[in-house]
């Protein structure tokens, strides 16, 4: 067999796959888009929004339901954003009465960051509708698995990134590229 007639058998299995992934993903973003979980997402979206706030805060409010209360250092490493960042979106937050800040009781400079208690049932609500098929999905995987799932998605969004940053109008993929 050739190196090209290889190639072109490659690509012929890539392309197979392409369309199963895309496939998959199809059904993953019909299932978080259900009619209960949009009615969460809508009435949760509508307060961010009605306080001024955006999307870019919605994982902020994620990372307390997983993590908090924390103080904003910590929070900002779980995100893998910068302390910074993370300090401003909190601050937004508190502002738009999403989120609590209280100094920590060991360390009166450290901030503590919480969910205030108003909105934490629908956060929390919003959030695990979201994380539990996550969760349920790496819990049924073997830890060897796990990391091979994982390792996709990091190659996933390294690729979107780098395709992006080349070509904004198509994503910079094109097929045999």
């Amino acid at each position: 067999m050739s190196g090209k007639t290889g190639a072109a058998a490659a690509d012929t299995a890539v392309d197979a796959d392409l369309e199963a992934m895309v496939q998959i993903m199809g059904r993953m973003f019909r299932g978080m888009k259900g009619r209960r979980a949009h009615e969460e997402a809508e009435e949760l979206i509508g307060l961010v929004n009605a306080a001024g706030l955006g999307p870019r805060h919605v994982p902020v409010l994620i990372g307390l339901v997983l993590n908090g209360p924390v103080p904003v250092g910590v929070l900002a490493r779980h995100m893998a954003l910068s302390p910074a960042t993370v300090s401003q979106l909190v601050g937004e937050l508190q502002r738009g009465g999403f989120v609590d800040r209280r100094p920590d009781e060991r360390d009166r400079r450290r901030m503590i960051v919480s969910l205030h208690e108003e909105r934490r049932a629908l956060v929390e609500r919003f959030a695990w509708r979201r994380l539990r098929p996550l969760r349920m999905t790496l819990e049924a995987l073997a830890p060897a698995e796990r990391e091979h799932f994982l390792h996709g998605w990091r190659t996933l969004v390294e690729m979107m990134e780098r395709a992006g940053e080349d070509d904004p109008l198509c994503g910079g993929i094109s097929r045999g590229a």
